[in-house]
């Protein structure tokens, strides 16, 4: 049954995937089927961090292609893609989704990053507004600025599964400061939903999470910490739209 119901959900996705480009909700989709092996990502996507990001058929949620992470220990050994300037400059929100196969999340301790968006705020300095998780592999929201010091973060009792394609969609909006992450259709946080396990290192923006404009989206891994060993991850089927697909 759980064989029938998988072929089910490959079935849907293809038809998402080749329906028909006049979609107006969706800004950019990627399943990597047109990817070549051989030479690796290429454009739109950017590659950052010393981790290694390679196209490959071991996994695929989809199709035969994924991309396939293996990040490091420590921020410069992060394994992330970019997108740039993809949303339109005036968009207040938007949705993400993509299929994701983790490995093994980071340890105890370890805060790591999964979806990042950034840019610059209506008051002038850059922000990153992310998902990922800290404690006991739970999943956690974080905001962190340059110019000015906060690094905030907004913990949940959602562990993240691991060993099995998960569903990762996510809901930012700039306009009412709200951010929104789902795990296999589950809604596991809201910004605004409360204030449990909520707060900031740094007060330089009082406390407040101002969203920035949606210039770069990054999806990936990176561990802020060393001592965690190396992450594999793969990631399958990104689509970002206006509305939740």
């Amino acid at each position: 049954m759980k064989s029938f119901y998988k072929l089910v959900s490959i079935i849907l996705m293809s038809i998402l995937f080749n329906a028909c480009e006049n979609n107006t909700h969706i800004f950019f989709k990627d399943d990597f089927e047109k990817q070549n092996i051989i030479e690796g990502l290429k454009e739109p996507w950017l590659i950052s961090g010393n981790g290694k990001v390679k196209i490959d058929t071991l996994r695929a949620y989809s199709g035969k292609k994924s991309v396939h992470f293996i990040s490091g220990e420590g921020f410069k050994n992060r394994a992330f893609i970019s997108l740039e300037n993809i949303i339109p400059k005036k968009t207040k929100s938007y949705y993400g989704s993509m299929k994701m196969y983790i490995k093994e999340a980071s340890p105890d301790g370890i805060h790591w990053t999964m979806i990042q968006t950034s840019g610059k705020t209506e008051k002038g300095f850059h922000a990153e507004v992310r998902y990922g998780g800290q404690h006991n592999k739970r999943i956690m929201a974080n905001y962190d600025t340059k110019e000015i010091k906060t690094d905030c973060w907004h913990h949940t009792q959602f562990k993240i599964p691991e060993k099995k394609w998960i569903t990762l969609e996510w809901y930012f909006n700039k306009e009412k400061k709200n951010m929104k992450l789902w795990i296999d259709a589950k809604l596991v946080h809201e910004l605004n939903a409360n204030d449990i396990d909520k707060g900031c290192l740094e007060n330089g923006n009082n406390e407040e999470w101002t969203f920035p404009s949606f210039d770069q989206i990054s999806l990936g891994w990176v561990d802020y910490q060393k001592k965690g060993g190396k992450r594999e991850i793969w990631i399958d089927d990104v689509v970002l739209s206006k509305k939740k697909m």
